[in-house]
């Protein structure tokens, strides 16, 4: 079967820089969602979509014409203070 998968962010690194971030993979029947992780040796937390809808299930298993999109999921961050700019003469208030 055949099953189009595309990754993002440091995902893309995953696959040849040819390939422009997606591929279509030929895939024996009956893998799922968590076999596409393995054969990409993906271990990270991510964000998976698969015919447009987010898919939380790993043991869903993929059908031929399958779209799979996975996203590195971002946690964590920073706080970003934002500055009120006033003109010359203005009071802070």
């Amino acid at each position: 079967m055949d099953v189009h998968l595309r990754l993002f962010s440091i995902l893309r690194e995953k696959l040849s820089p040819e390939s422009k971030d997606q591929a279509v993979l030929r895939l024996d029947r009956g893998g799922s969602l968590q076999d596409l992780l393995d054969k990409f040796e993906i271990s990270r937390k991510v964000v998976i979509s698969m015919n447009g809808t987010h898919e939380l299930d790993m043991s869903r298993r993929l059908q031929d014409s399958d779209r799979v999109k996975i996203f590195s999921s971002i946690s964590g961050g920073q706080s970003v203070a934002i500055a009120k700019v006033h003109k010359k003469g203005e009071r802070n208030g």
